[in-house]
């Protein structure tokens, strides 16, 4: 078994479709979105994930709201990307030569979307892929 900590995506995709959308920059390919599409649903599922903790939690609406804003934060979502690689990995616009904090943001979101369209929206496996990602290290598993 793979150690998570040392992989990029910690995660086996079932269908690599999803996977290669997660990593394409809009404007690099055909598809002009890339991969916004996955990132809205990777942002909301996020969102799902750290609402549903918070109220296990017994965490007041403004403590789970404040948790959000600081796991959401693009500056957040860019850290763990880079602290996991994914620049190597993610397929840029033409126009862009190096990726940039949004993109890389944006990228982590997609790939959390990835991961619960591939899993047959299954909650627990996406909840346990973002602790692996290093998004929710204080949560337990």
């Amino acid at each position: 078994m793979s150690d998570p900590e040392r992989e990029e995506i910690p995660y086996s995709f079932r269908d690599e479709n999803p996977l290669t959308e997660a990593l394409e920059a809009a404007g690099a390919s055909l598809r002009p979105e890339g991969n916004k599409r996955l990132a809205l649903i990777g942002d909301a599922v996020l969102r799902l994930i750290i609402c549903v903790y918070g109220y296990t939690q017994g965490w007041s609406t403004g403590q789970t709201s404040d948790y959000q804003v600081n796991i959401g934060r693009n500056t957040n979502l860019t850290n763990v990307g880079f602290r996991r690689g994914l620049e190597r990995r993610i397929r840029p616009n033409p126009a862009q030569n190096r990726v940039q904090v949004r993109l890389m943001a944006t990228t982590v979101e997609a790939l959390i979307g990835a991961v619960y369209i591939d899993s047959e929206m299954d909650f627990a496996v996406t909840r346990q892929f973002v602790i692996d990602l290093g998004l929710l290290p204080d949560l337990p598993q």
